[in-house]
C-alpha cells in the first residue's frame, strides 16, 4: 500500500513539474518573441523567418490581421481600392466610427459615379438627337427640286445606295413582263 501512494505522489509530481515546464516556455516565447504591432512588422517577422511560399503565405496572412498601413510621418493610412484613395485612421486597424465614415464616403462614392453616368449617357441622347435632326435636315427636299445631284458626297454608301437603287429599279421597269399563258382548247 505505501508503494501505491508513492508511486501517485510521483505522478502528481511529475504532472506538476510538466505543467510548469510548459507554462514557462510559453512565458519566455511571448517575452523574447517580437511584439507585433502592425502590418509592417508582422511583415518584416514574416520576411526574416520563413522562405518561399510560406513567406508570402504569413505576409498574406499580415494583410488579413491588419487592414491599415504605417504612414512615413506617423499615423496610419487604409487604402480603400473600390474609390481609389486613402484614408487616415487611429491605428493599425479602422475603429468601427472610422468603417462607417469610409463606407459612407463609399455610397457617396458611388452616388457620383451613377451621377456622372446619368450625365454621359444624357449627353450621348442628346448628340444623338442632333444627329438625327441633322440627317432629316439633308433629306428633306430643297425649295428647287433637283434629281441632277442626288448625291451629297461622292463615293460616300449613301450616293452608292442611291445609285445602286436607281439602276436596279431602272432595269426592272425597262424589263418586258412575261405575258400569262393562255389556255386555248
Amino acid at each position: 500500500m505505501f508503494a501505491g501512494r508513492l508511486e501517485a505522489v510521483r505522478f502528481r509530481a511529475t504532472i506538476v513539474v510538466v505543467t510548469a515546464l510548459v507554462i514557462a516556455t510559453v512565458w519566455l516565447s511571448f517575452l523574447l518573441s517580437p511584439v507585433v504591432r502592425d502590418f509592417e512588422d508582422c511583415a518584416h517577422l514574416a520576411r526574416k523567418m520563413s522562405l518561399g511560399t510560406e513567406r508570402a503565405a504569413r505576409i498574406l496572412d499580415c494583410g488579413a490581421r491588419f487592414a491599415g498601413r504605417r504612414k512615413v510621418g506617423g499615423g496610419y493610412a487604409y487604402y480603400d481600392l473600390w474609390q481609389n484613395r486613402s484614408f487616415d485612421i487611429a491605428g493599425p486597424n479602422p475603429t468601427a466610427d472610422e468603417r462607417t465614415r469610409i463606407y459612407s464616403e463609399h455610397i457617396r462614392f458611388l452616388a457620383s459615379q451613377r451621377r456622372e453616368t446619368a450625365l454621359a449617357e444624357a449627353d450621348g441622347l442628346v448628340a444623338e438627337q442632333r444627329q438625327a435632326e441633322t440627317s432629316i435636315d439633308l433629306r428633306r427636299p430643297t425649295t428647287k427640286p433637283s434629281k441632277l445631284n442626288p448625291c451629297m458626297i461622292k463615293g460616300s454608301l449613301s450616293c452608292t445606295w442611291t445609285k445602286f437603287r436607281s439602276a436596279v429599279g431602272n432595269a426592272f421597269a425597262a424589263s418586258p413582263r412575261p405575258e400569262a399563258p393562255t389556255n386555248s382548247r
